[in-house]
């Protein structure tokens, strides 16, 4: 039972609580002109802080829409759920999937994953198998950890969601980030930034903006080649997946790890504790704006109180890649520790 002052209490309470929409509407912060040097232009930066959902990361979302999907005649047999990742969406698979029944949760990752991510999902008690094959393969191809996934999930008693192609990882985007948009910003809106990972946030997110007006530009973000975020994918890579995200994006910008952690830290500086992801987010839409305005184009993005209103999308925290910044961005960003 959940009450009005939102205590969740009762046998089903934690169930109701990591309900995506248990919470109400995710907040929307402006950024000051610290890290905005366009709102002289009246630019207006925002970023959606998905991450104040219960289990603190947006892959929450298309992991309950997901498992809610699942036909309950089938859902009863299933003993083992298994899913191609070592981040957000298998930590909130395992959590998850305990309440629709399923006791166990597999993670196939790459032997490149890092100790402290590995403990992590140890932590929450996943279990993890090691795939031998690239890093990031294409969603239909015959080797890697996406058909090792397909082909357990066909075993008897196993289950494979498979988020590159599933629609309601898409839908979830739709429902609890392009709905809420809408209803925070409507018509205000202009620029709408998602990194690309599964391409489920960026497609389901900005069709439904797009739906409602068809001139918000919707700017794609990935990794630049040979650089490494944790969440996206590459430049190469986003063009391997089974979401059609290509069809509702205006541009795609490759940005590169220093940037990316650079943007995250100026911004957990401030006390927004986001992640890489949302860096690089914040590092493509300045890159995009200092272009539109060397063009002297910024006019044309304009809304009708004259101002441009870019939303981007925080994925979840800084907490689990707290080792990285520290080996991507230089010393002297740090305080050194000094005895007394």
């Amino acid at each position: 039972m959940v009450k009005k002052n939102k205590i969740f209490e009762g046998k089903n309470a934690i169930n109701f609580f990591l309900r995506p929409d248990s919470v109400g509407f995710t907040p929307v912060v402006e950024l000051p002109a610290s890290v905005n040097p366009f709102l002289k232009d009246q630019v207006h930066i925002f970023i959606k802080m998905v991450q104040f959902v219960p289990l603190f990361n947006i892959k929450s979302l298309p992991a309950y829409n997901m498992l809610r999907q699942i036909p309950k005649k089938e859902l009863k047999d299933i003993k083992n759920l298994v899913e191609y990742s070592s981040g957000n969406t298998v930590l909130s698979l395992t959590i998850l999937s305990q309440y629709f029944g399923i006791p166990k949760m597999h993670a196939i990752i790459t032997p490149d994953v890092p100790l402290h991510k590995k403990r992590l999902l140890q932590l929450l008690g996943t279990n993890l198998l090691i795939s031998n094959g690239p890093a990031s393969p294409g969603v239909f191809d015959k080797e890697g950890g996406i058909y090792d996934a397909r082909k357990l999930g066909s075993r008897k008693g196993w289950y494979n969601l498979n988020q590159y192609i599933n629609e309601a990882n898409k839908n979830a985007s739709e429902k609890y980030i392009g709905k809420e948009l809408w209803s925070q910003f409507g018509k205000r809106l202009n620029i709408f930034v998602s990194s690309i990972g599964t391409g489920g946030t960026i497609l389901g997110a900005g069709s439904f903006l797009k739906k409602r007006n068809k001139d918000i530009f919707v700017l794609g973000t990935a990794i630049k080649k040979g650089e490494a975020i944790p969440g996206p994918r590459g430049e190469g890579a986003i063009h391997k997946l089974g979401i059609p995200w290509e069809k509702i994006t205006d541009e795609v910008l490759s940005i590169g790890s220093k940037e990316a952690y650079q943007h995250s830290l100026d911004l957990i500086r401030l006390g927004l504790f986001v992640g890489p992801s949302t860096g690089m987010q914040l590092s493509a839409l300045i890159k995009k704006l200092r272009e539109l305005k060397r063009k002297k184009e910024l006019k044309n993005f304009k809304n009708k109180e004259g101002e441009i209103i870019c939303c981007l999308v925080a994925c979840d925290t800084m907490f689990p890649y707290i080792d990285d910044y520290f080996s991507t961005l230089p010393t002297q960003l740090f305080p050194k520790i000094k005895k007394l």
